[in-house]
């Protein structure tokens, strides 16, 4: 992906146009996210009145129980997200998907599906008790803005905030997750983990290429991942 930034009074009048055009699809997009947001929230919403009215049946169906995994059961690796063990677990669950999902709207749903299963499969390999809840791919988003910050600190402005607030959610979890029992801080980990990795494999991560005379710079998104498309060519 490439983006240009203009410079200058003679770009500021040529790019008004183009700033409209940008506020309108900011707009849409934002929009297109909160869709999405409703979407994840209504499921979990409908996911947990399918628990109670089942009486528990959908809660056994798709909660990460470790031996039924390893019998070949893998959508449990997935499906354990959108389950939650009361309602207090599920509220608070909402209140973080929301307002995570507001301030990472950069990263997409496949990426936020790559969470689920590596907070999942985390749990699976080093905690052997079942376990529910969106809290690994919660996790998994504030690792994501976490090197997406690290990456643009010298081109985005606020970063260093950005990164003592990342700083104090994590601490703050993981220490709530170690005094209190029935938390399984492997999902955070590995969600944490797996966020990280595929923000930085994926992107973006936007350098300057060149900058023109007239002040406009050329921003190339250099994600690793394009490096390898392109050594390995169908």
């Amino acid at each position: 992906m490439n983006l240009s930034f203009f410079n200058g009074d003679q770009s500021r009048r040529d790019s008004k146009d183009i700033g409209k055009s940008h506020s309108r699809t900011s707009r849409r997009d934002l929009f297109d996210n909160r869709g999405w947001t409703n979407i994840l929230l209504a499921a979990n919403v409908l996911v947990y009145i399918a628990q109670t009215v089942s009486d528990g049946k959908v809660l056994f169906w798709g909660a990460k129980i470790n031996s039924l995994i390893s019998e070949g059961q893998l959508w449990r690796l997935a499906t354990s997200a959108f389950l939650h063990a009361n309602i207090g677990h599920l509220m608070v669950g909402l209140n973080i998907s929301n307002k995570r999902r507001h301030s990472l709207f950069a990263f997409n749903m496949f990426n936020e599906k790559s969470y689920v299963f590596s907070g999942s499969a985390m749990s699976y390999w080093f905690c052997k008790a079942p376990a529910v809840g969106a809290s690994g791919a919660i996790f998994g988003l504030v690792g994501s803005f976490a090197i997406f910050v690290l990456r643009h600190r010298g081109m985005v402005k606020g970063t260093d905030g950005d990164l003592k607030h990342i700083a104090q959610v994590i601490a703050l979890n993981m220490t709530i997750g170690l005094v209190s029992q029935g938390i399984d801080n492997w999902g955070h980990v590995g969600g944490l983990i797996g966020g990280a990795a595929v923000s930085w494999l994926l992107g973006p991560a936007w350098e300057v290429e060149s900058i023109s005379r007239d002040g406009r710079r050329t921003i190339k998104d250099k994600a690793p991942i394009f490096s390898l498309i392109k050594r390995h060519p169908k």
